[in-house]
């Protein structure tokens, strides 16, 4: 018993890196319909960033704090541009060429960290006050994956008060609905657009900035994460922050369960609960729409 409570929480802990990095994405699609197969190099980016304003030193929990929010502005800022350059001279576009941009966006940020940064992993300390384990009878938690967890709550709760509790929720989720319409209402759907792809950006320099300290940091953080957050995406419903927070809540669950209890198809588990989301419920969790007509 004793080892199933701990592979759930092993596994609702592993889901909140998984939601911190799906947020960002979700929340552009949810209201701009943009797929940005260039979030996860934006990921990789608020992790390098992390290193590199720590200097690869070790700091106390009110320093990484800062560390980490600096990591998501200047992510954040970087949304602004490629927002501006690459994504608002699209909006007009089929959906396949906004796609492709975004796809060639990714493969130019990683060229470009490769040239900054180098190809040699780096890495980035845990405070110490954050390295210590919670211990459960015989069994142990990290402590940093608890906080990981509390961060992902309130990034979760933050973006659904945000969406319908504020007036720029109100005018992102009318954009969502219909960009001419919203227009019509005098709403900017471009400031907007600009707005959401800032927001989403951030959280996903935030998201490598958290999670840095717990992989080597390297381009390889792109595929690696690619393929598990757009899962997260589309098995939440397109567009859904409620949906991406359950999805990740499953797909961290399953891996854990099958790594204690059936090792043998663990490195196919996250796959086949893929297969299985597409076959019975391809439109994800909550639905394609869910956030426009629940709001």
């Amino acid at each position: 018993m004793l080892q199933f409570i701990v592979s759930v929480i092993s596994g609702v802990t592993a889901a909140a890196p998984l939601f911190l990095i799906a947020s960002g994405l979700t929340l552009i699609y949810g209201v701009m319909r943009v797929l940005n197969f260039a979030h996860a190099a934006l990921f990789m980016l608020g992790a390098y960033f992390a290193v590199e304003l720590s200097g690869g030193n070790n700091y106390g929990v009110g320093k990484f704090v800062l560390l980490g929010l600096g990591s998501a502005a200047i992510v954040g800022a970087i949304g602004l541009v490629v927002e501006r350059l690459a994504f608002r001279p699209l909006y007009d576009r089929p959906p396949e060429i906004t796609l492709l941009a975004s796809f060639g966006l990714s493969l130019f940020l990683v060229g470009l960290t490769n040239k900054v940064w180098g190809t040699d992993p780096l890495t980035q300390p845990l405070p110490a006050a954050l390295s210590k384990p919670v211990h459960i009878d015989r069994a142990s938690i990290s402590l940093y994956s608890l906080v990981q967890l509390a961060i992902a709550v309130a990034v979760a709760v933050g973006l659904i008060l945000v969406l319908r509790r504020t007036r720029f929720g109100t005018n992102a989720l009318a954009v969502a609905e219909d960009r001419e319409m919203a227009a019509v209402m005098g709403i900017s759907a471009r400031r907007v657009s600009m707005l959401v792809f800032v927001l989403g950006s951030a959280l996903a320099g935030l998201a490598g900035a958290l999670i840095a300290p717990t992989v080597s940091v390297d381009v390889g953080l792109v595929p690696s994460t690619l393929i598990s957050v757009f899962a997260v995406v589309v098995m939440g419903g397109l567009g859904t922050i409620e949906g991406a927070a359950l999805a990740a809540l499953a797909i961290g669950l399953v891996q854990s369960l099958t790594t204690s209890y059936l090792p043998t198809i663990q490195p196919y588990s996250f796959v086949l609960l893929l297969a299985v989301f597409l076959v019975l419920r391809p439109q994800g969790i909550l639905g394609r729409r869910q956030l426009s007509s629940e709001a």
